[in-house]
């Protein structure tokens, strides 16, 4: 984000899809599970708009600071017995899925304002080339948005992605000390730092939300009749 400090648009654009997408992503996952006949996640008190270390960690902060993208804090969900799992499973899965519906929201406000926007991603961080305020605002929305969809859904904990894996993986004793060390050791943290930083920091470094977060943007606005090439 702080490569964005020239262009007013672009950063604020990315603090408000972080912002109200992790509130989102939260709330969808909460409602899912509610769905799920799971009570768990709504005594969580993630149900507010708070963005406290609860919900963010620090380290969370920091990738948005330095690379414009971040996660959401696991919400605790009843994955004790196996048969439960592919319930909670869809209850996650329904967080990724709420950032992609609200990048296709900001599509949709940004097709009613055009129908065309050029988009550079071969620099460190996606640009948008010309345009009003408005529509600077709405595509680092929408990119934003999908980065973190792209973020959520790598298979590393404390990613929805990474949850996923663990749950529906062996439950054999190198599986289960693999998952102690990713999560209680911050390895996934690191990991899911260095893939929101390191193709900020170093230029040649391959950037996985660079190059994954613009083509889900530009496929979300096929949809809408919007052309992002």
């Amino acid at each position: 984000m702080l490569f964005y400090l020239a262009e007013p648009a672009a950063l604020l654009g990315i603090l408000l899809a972080f912002v109200s997408g992790v509130v989102v992503h939260d709330a969808a996952q909460i409602l899912a599970a509610r769905l799920a006949r799971d009570p768990m996640p709504r005594r969580s008190g993630r149900l507010t708009a708070s963005l406290g270390a609860q919900r963010i960690s620090p380290f969370s902060w920091v990738g948005v600071l330095l690379g414009g993208a971040g996660w959401a804090e696991p919400i605790a969900m009843n994955d004790v017995w196996r048969r439960r799992r592919f319930h909670v499973t869809a209850a996650l899965l329904a967080g990724p899925l709420a950032y992609a519906l609200l990048a296709l929201a900001s599509l949709g406000g940004l097709r009613a304002l055009t129908g065309r926007v050029l988009v550079d991603g071969s620099g460190r961080v996606p640009e948008v080339i010309g345009g009003t305020f408005a529509i600077e605002l709405l595509m680092s929305m929408a990119i934003t948005f999908s980065a973190l969809c792209v973020l959520s859904l790598v298979p590393v904990p404390p990613s929805d992605g990474g949850r996923i894996l663990f749950l529906l993986g062996p439950q054999s004793e190198g599986w289960r000390r693999t998952h102690h060390r990713l999560t209680d050791g911050n390895i996934g943290v690191a990991i899911l730092l260095g893939v929101i930083i390191l193709p900020v920091l170093f230029s040649g470094f391959p950037s996985v939300l660079g190059q994954l977060s613009v083509p889900l943007a530009r496929g979300l606005g096929s949809l809408i009749g919007i052309d992002l090439p």
